[in-house]
């Protein structure tokens, strides 16, 4: 019967469906004739139809001719769920379970989650800071609950597992904490009906909050395993030189982008190094320029010659059937007896190298060539150039002659900026010529948006 007496339950079903508050609506004979979602999780057992007697503190709405609509509000209950559903990460949302539930449900509360290596984790708070535990997967008391058999265990003796009480410990109300788990509340009294059905709610609530951030801690987990591959590798120690760099993707909540470099030493002394740039933006792009870095360093393991490196590498990368290309100088590094290095070079499409001279003047490296990547038929041209001690070379991308002023977004610091910001290092060791060359962008940008930013500065000492 959708209407009696005057009420309309199907108007009154829809009005209350959409309330956080749990909502009855009860009958001149006190029978339950509607209730809303809320009101079906907290009171379970109550269903349409039964008799309606629930010693819960409410807010009774007189309807007239006997009706009435009975509202229920947990506060506190209701702000624990709030803070619950807040939770980012798996650990902190397990400490924030037990401390709230300590808070709110009993003097001790135990949460008991799977771990790795076939053992559970046992999460505790008794009013102070949460502790954890790691055991063997024993907790016999809690069997029904966390092989979800049951969905509610009072618990008498605790038996084996690492709770934090003594066995006297009064009486415990174990439900399930997600698959495998269980949260445990751990009082000296007894717990009444209402206890229970807080206990059972919260737990729920627990539940979900749980598997959301166990998820995001595990998604986060991956960016961070993948992103890593992606990232350049600490510069190594080289004999006679010195090392630096730079690295500023444009999107600094990535941390990655499409420029790179890599220096990989060898046995005896010389090492290969690149600096590069993958056409285009954010993972795409990232994701290209860990497969170049992969490819360079494999084939730099056969062949060290920077001119036909470049040219294994473009038939590598077109193999693979990508659509981005890359600009990028290769190079070889020899220290030299007498002091100083030998370095060879080779370019596909990237800006010139530069070198500082220790006397102040800068040099320009060409070495022109094709990109990489994209065409069968490409031609690259090797150079050679000698570093005394106190010599730079510098390797960028184009991020930093492309920058544009942040007065004028049209104007940009190009190449003769940057020979004069070089100039200005003279004298100084590999470390601060970078940081130099850094500052110097980042003020002519002054916050505003820019493309990858990288940068190696190799010095013989």
């Amino acid at each position: 019967m959708s209407s009696t007496v005057g009420i309309d339950l199907d108007g009154w079903q829809r009005l209350v469906d959409g309330l956080r508050e749990a909502v009855l609506v009860v009958d001149p004979a006190g029978t339950v004739r509607v209730r809303n979602a809320a009101a079906a999780e907290r009171f379970p057992r109550l269903l349409l139809g039964e008799h309606f007697d629930v010693h819960v503190a409410g807010r009774q709405l007189d309807l007239g001719d006997g009706w009435s609509a009975w509202y229920f509000t947990d506060s506190a209950l209701d702000h624990a769920h709030l803070r619950l559903a807040g939770g980012t990460s798996r650990e902190s949302t397990l400490k924030t379970i037990v401390q709230l539930a300590a808070e709110l449900l009993g003097e001790h509360c135990v949460a008991v989650v799977p771990a790795t290596r076939d053992r559970l984790e046992w999460w505790r708070c008794g009013g102070g800071e949460p502790t954890v535990a790691r055991t063997p997967r024993r907790a016999s008391v809690l069997t029904e609950v966390l092989t979800g058999t049951s969905t509610m265990t009072k618990i008498t003796s605790l038996g084996d597992g690492s709770w934090g009480v003594d066995e006297d410990f009064g009486t415990g109300l174990a439900v399930p904490l997600g698959v495998g788990g269980a949260l445990v509340v751990v009082r000296q009294g007894d717990f009444t009906p209402n206890d229970i059905e807080r206990v059972r709610l919260f737990g729920k609530h627990a539940a979900v909050a749980l598997e959301s951030a166990s998820k995001l801690t595990e998604q986060q987990r991956m960016i961070e395993v993948l992103r890593s591959a992606l990232l350049p590798l600490p510069l190594p120690e080289l004999r006679g030189v010195s090392l630096a760099s730079v690295y500023l993707p444009a999107h600094q909540r990535a941390k990655v982008g499409g420029d790179f470099y890599d220096v990989h030493p060898r046995t005896d002394g010389s090492a290969t190094f690149a600096l590069g740039d993958v056409c285009g933006h954010g993972l795409e792009a990232a994701v290209h320029s860990g497969r170049v870095r992969q490819s360079l360093q494999a084939l730099s393991l056969v062949e060290t010659n920077p001119v036909r490196l470049l040219h294994l590498l473009n038939t590598s990368l077109r193999a693979t059937g990508s659509k981005l290309f890359t600009t990028i100088v290769v190079g070889e590094l020899v220290p030299l007896a007498t002091g100083g290095v030998r370095l060879s070079l080779a370019s596909g499409g990237h800006p010139s190298p530069l070198v500082l001279r220790a006397d102040g003047t800068v040099q320009e490296i060409s070495a022109p060539g094709a990109i990489v990547g994209i065409l069968a038929d490409v031609r690259f041209t090797g150079e050679q150039v000698t570093l005394a001690p106190g010599d730079t070379l510098l390797l960028y991308s184009d991020g930093f002659t492309e920058a544009r002023a942040h007065t004028n977004r049209t104007e940009l610091f190009g190449e003769q900026r940057l020979r004069t910001v070089l100039r200005e290092c003279k004298g100084l060791p590999a470390e601060e010529i970078a940081r130099h060359c850094e500052e110097a962008v980042l003020r002519w940008l002054d916050h505003d948006d820019h493309d990858d930013l990288a940068l190696l500065a190799v010095q013989a000492v």
